[in-house]
């Protein structure tokens, strides 16, 4: 329940920081995407079914305060989160490479579905000019917010397995 509380704590302050910070933070009016960050992480570290809780809960929080259409900012970061978590056990936390990479492709195919569904469906069809000036900036520096806070993230997950772990064999001996 812990867990489930600082994830939750921790969304809200990674969708303050890109309302905030992340306009502070923007070059040439671009921004990192703070929120693709957690569903994709969470989901590497810890399993499908954790991207996707956070997937959801990110893009929810996301179409609620924002103007686009409510569902699809969650339909994609579940998606996301699932994908991440398909590879989960299969990399180790040290190798920080896969799940940064990840990130990389994520805040891609988010991107690309926010051009297809706000621009293409209108008849804009300048894909490479969204794709050079949007899509692939925004993705690079979502990458390198990415880099500087893999760590903390990694650290905080631990931490709670670590807790986990013990509450699981204190229950496994009897001790509640």
């Amino acid at each position: 329940m812990k867990r489930k509380i600082c994830e939750l704590l921790l969304i809200i302050v990674f969708y303050v920081l890109q309302c905030t910070a992340g306009r502070v933070l923007a070059i040439g009016g671009i921004s990192p995407n703070f929120l693709i960050i957690i569903p994709v992480l969470f989901g590497f570290l810890n399993g499908k079914t954790e991207g996707i809780y956070t997937g959801f809960v990110c893009g929810i929080i996301y179409d609620l305060f924002s103007y686009s259409i409510i569902g699809l900012s969650s339909i994609a970061m579940m998606f996301i989160g699932y994908f991440a978590g398909c590879f989960y056990q299969k990399y180790e936390e040290k190798e920080f490479l896969m799940p940064i990479a990840m990130v990389g492709a994520g805040d891609f195919i988010y991107g690309f579905l926010s051009y297809v569904v706000n621009f293409l469906l209108h008849n804009k069809l300048d894909v490479l000019y969204y794709l050079k000036r949007f899509i692939m900036p925004e993705v690079v520096y979502t990458v390198i917010v990415t880099i500087a806070i893999y760590r903390i993230i990694v650290s905080l997950n631990r931490h709670f397995e670590g807790k986990e772990r013990k509450r699981a064999i204190e229950y496994d001996q009897g001790n509640i």
